[in-house]
């Protein structure tokens, strides 16, 4: 009996070691994760937003040149549709209803 107490005291400590070992790993593997997602966001790009009415064979990336001529060079398209999708959170970039009116980003 005494030797099953040994056991399972010898089982529960090398059970708290591992628990202590994998809580401590997982907090450097989480934070690490952070700060690499902080490096590898996307600067953020200040735009206010314009309300336009969708023409027949408009789409997201010609309504947004037309409205900043000065893009045509610095066109980050992922950047555009995702202002586009938080301007408009419930419609699809790649399928835009004529006669709608949708929010596009202008923009500074």
């Amino acid at each position: 009996m005494d030797f099953i107490k040994k056991m399972i005291s010898l089982i529960a400590c090398f059970m708290a070691i591992y628990i202590i070992y994998q809580d401590i790993t997982q907090e450097n593997i989480h934070s690490q994760k952070e700060g690499e997602a902080v490096r590898d966001a996307p600067s953020s790009t200040i735009y206010h937003v314009i309300p336009i009415k969708v023409q027949a064979d408009d789409t997201v990336l010609s309504i947004v040149e037309r409205i900043n001529p000065q893009l045509h060079q610095d066109l980050d398209v992922s950047q555009i549709l995702s202002d586009f999708q938080l301007s408009n959170p419930n419609s699809d970039p790649f399928s835009l209803s004529p006669g709608e009116i949708y929010y596009f980003p202008k923009y500074y």
